[in-house]
Parts: C-alpha cells; sequence; structure tokens
C-alpha cells in the first residue's frame, strides 16, 4: 500500500518473508514495545508501537491503516510481526524516532522545551517530521515552540542564531517555510540578512536559498555582499580560476578555495555562483551605481518643525551644502563605487559631527534631517534585491 503527502512521498510496502530474513534488521533500542501492535521498519531498524498513537491528530498513517488490506488474505497483515513489517522508505530511522518521541512524550518532557537551552535542531526535526505526515497540532507547537526560543522569549538562547552558522540558519529557514510560520522565517531572515551584510557569514550560502524561495530581504543582502567580495575582472578571490566550460543557470562557475579569516562557513558548503547569478551581479553593479548618483545629487528633504522661521533658505540651504559636501568626501569616495550603504554610513558618520550642521540648523531640524539619513539607509537595505534583476531576460509580451 502506499501514501502520497504534498512533495513527499511515503513508500509502505512489504517484501517477501524469504527475502526479508535475508536483511539484517535491529530492534530500536527505545520504541520497541512488546505490547506494541504494529511494527515499522525504517532503513534497518524495526520499530514496534502503539497505533493509537501514530493515528492521532488526522495523521497520514490514519489514512493509511483505513486503506483496505492487500489481496494475499492468507498472510498476516502488514506490520503485524518483524518478519512482516510497514516499510517505510524514504525516511531515516533518526527522524522517526524523533516522531516517536513527541508521540510518546509526557508533558514534563516538553517543559525542557520552553527553556533557553532548548534543543533547537530536536525541535525543527519534530516540526519537519510531524508536517510531513501531517500531525498539524505537534507541528505548530514545535515550530511555535522553536520561534518562541530562538527570539529570546525565556532569554538569550543557548543555540543563539545570531552566533550559529549558516547550515543552522538554513534548516531553520528551510522548516519555517515548510511549516508556514512566517514570524520564524522572518526572524531566521532578518539575523541571516544582518549577518551576511556584516560580513559574519559568506553570502554565497544565503544567495542559494534565497533564490531557491524568492526571499527578497536575504537575497539582497546575499547578492550586495557578494558584490563587494568581487575583485577586478568580477571574479571572487574564493574562486578559483578554471571557469572553462559550458556553464548553464544552474551549473557553478570555478573552483572553490579557501575562505577568509573568520568566516564561519566550512568550504564545502559554499556553493559557487552561477551564470545567472554573476549576471544578476552585473546588473546589481549598475543599478547600485546609478541608485548613489541619484542619492548624492540631492540631499533628502524632511519637513519644517514647528519653531524653525528660516527653513527653506536657512535649514535646508545649508543641509543641501553640506550633504554634497559630505557625498564629495575623500572617505566617502573611497568606499567602492556600488558600495551605496558603505557611503551612506560614512555620510551619517560625517554629518552626525559635522559643526556647520550643529550651529546653522536648529536642535529639530538636525534632528530630522539625520533621521532622514537612518531612513534612507533603511530602504536602501530592504530594497536591494530589486537592484539584483536580470536585465538580459527579455521580459514576456502581454498578450
Amino acid at each position: 500500500m502506499g501514501a502520497h503527502l504534498d512533495d513527499e512521498v511515503l513508500f509502505v510496502g512489504t517484501r517477501s518473508k524469504s527475502a526479508a530474513r535475508e536483511e539484517h534488521t535491529t530492534r530500536d533500542f527505545e520504541y520497541y514495545f512488546d505490547d506494541g501492535d504494529c511494527v515499522i521498519r525504517v532503513e534497518d531498524t524495526v520499530f514496534r508501537v502503539h497505533r493509537f498513537l501514530l493515528t492521532r491528530d488526522g495523521s497520514a498513517f490514519a489514512d493509511m491503516f483505513s486503506l483496505p488490506p492487500g489481496s494475499g488474505t492468507s498472510e498476516m497483515p502488514e506490520g503485524s510481526s518483524d518478519a512482516n513489517p510497514i516499510r517505510l522508505f524514504g525516511e531515516s530511522a533518526e527522524d522517526f524516532r524523533a516522531l516517536l518521541f513527541i508521540l510518546y512524550a509526557l508533558p514534563p518532557d516538553l517543559l525542557y522545551y520552553n527553556t533557553s537551552a532548548a534543543n533547537i535542531p530536536h525541535l525543527l526535526t519534530i516540526a519537519s517530521i510531524t508536517h510531513k505526515y501531517h500531525f498539524h497540532r505537534t507541528s505548530n507547537w514545535a515550530i511555535s515552540s522553536a520561534f518562541r526560543v530562538l527570539s529570546d522569549t525565556y532569554g538569550t538562547p543557548t543555540c543563539n542564531p545570531s552566533t550559529a552558522s549558516a547550515s543552522l540558519l538554513a534548516r531553520i529557514l528551510e522548516v519555517a517555510l515548510r511549516c508556514a510560520h512566517e514570524p520564524l522565517t522572518k526572524l531566521a531572515e532578518d539575523i541571516w540578512a544582518h549577518r551576511v551584510l556584516t560580513c559574519e557569514l559568506h553570502p554565497r550560502r544565503a544567495l542559494a536559498l534565497a533564490d531557491a524561495h524568492g526571499l527578497r530581504l536575504l537575497g539582497g543582502a546575499a547578492y550586495y555582499a557578494q558584490l563587494l567580495e568581487m575583485e577586478d575582472g568580477f571574479q571572487d578571490p574564493r574562486d578559483g580560476s578554471n571557469t572553462s566550460g559550458d556553464n548553464s543557470d544552474d551549473t557553478p562557475l570555478g573552483n572553490l578555495s579557501q575562505p577568509t579569516p573568520g568566516a564561519q562557513d566550512a568550504v564545502d558548503e559554499i556553493p559557487a555562483l552561477t551564470e545567472g547569478q554573476r549576471r544578476r551581479l552585473l546588473c546589481g553593479h549598475w543599478s547600485l551605481v546609478r541608485l548613489w548618483e541619484q542619492l548624492r545629487a540631492r540631499a533628502p528633504v524632511f519637513r519644517r518643525p514647528e519653531g524653525c522661521t528660516y527653513h527653506a533658505r536657512g535649514c535646508l540651504s545649508t543641509w543641501g551644502t553640506v550633504w554634497d559636501e559630505a557625498a564629495r568626501a575623500e572617505e566617502t569616495l573611497a568606499r567602492p563605487p556600488a558600495d551605496v550603504l558603505g557611503r551612506l554610513a560614512v555620510m551619517e558618520a560625517r554629518l552626525t559631527a559635522d559643526s556647520d550642521l550643529q550651529t546653522a540648523l536648529t536642535p529639530a531640524c538636525r534632528r530630522r534631517a539625520l533621521l532622514a539619513v537612518k531612513e534612507i539607509i533603511k530602504e536602501t537595505k530592504e530594497e536591494l534585491a530589486g537592484h539584483f534583476i536580470d536585465l538580459t531576460v527579455r521580459p514576456q509580451a502581454s498578450e
């Protein structure tokens, strides 16, 4: 028998008894109960459990057990013994053990997951496998518990996403997306994007996942950070020089070399750039340089605060002059042409310390002017993804 679960397939079936005897199996050390009424084999591990637990919450197992038995009525039904177990293909014994853990868990067992020391990888496995087999309430509990822990509800978590590896952040984000948990998706995306922009993590891993799932904030940050790492000839120093051969959009270009010091990602975790990604990086460079020319040419405008009697010809005029000077400053222009955020950060520091703004602007106008700079930086970060669009792809003609 078999059942189809969304994009994942649960294969269930049996082999001949003679074939079963020839294969080596091991009874699970924890979930093999003598009084169990359902024998399930996953990989080479045999579990003997209680069927009623598997049928809770309208799970896929409830549907599976309701299917009519096979035509071989003389044989013992599937799941009745070690020699004739229900076979789950495409599943790991470790993950199935996590499913049984949560099905058999007692209230005291769950208290640990409401603390900052909670095992996040285990919670994610529980959330993923219960979602896969349609234990909806259990899956919602697990993914919500992970969010509460990671969002500092119980204090700084032992498994802190602000210091976690890219692999763990990817796992958090993938499970959150699978379970459609928007708060955890946003939390993980925000943290990962920040750590990529601050050069704590290599952008390539984030870039690949953002492309796969259409994550604009993370994708924009990853493309931007990757762009700033490109050297002359538009090569990443982490890539080797071998870029020959035919490469499709999904074929990596170049060989991986050692990451720069301080990078937390292992070399084998860093995917090479595809041709499509390289085109988007080139288009992003062009777009960001244009954005900088627009930003530097006109100081951000802010509303006149109450009490400012010489706003247009006084405060705004001085603000525009000082803005232009900051944009032309050697320190600002030392940043790469496409590093709009870097140049704006340099300008913000100069403008904050500028003596002319402190004396020529009213205190309220100065506050609003500096807040306008912060708002531009915030908007630029949020809209980074919009710059990395492949302009070589011809848009489809409307019918």
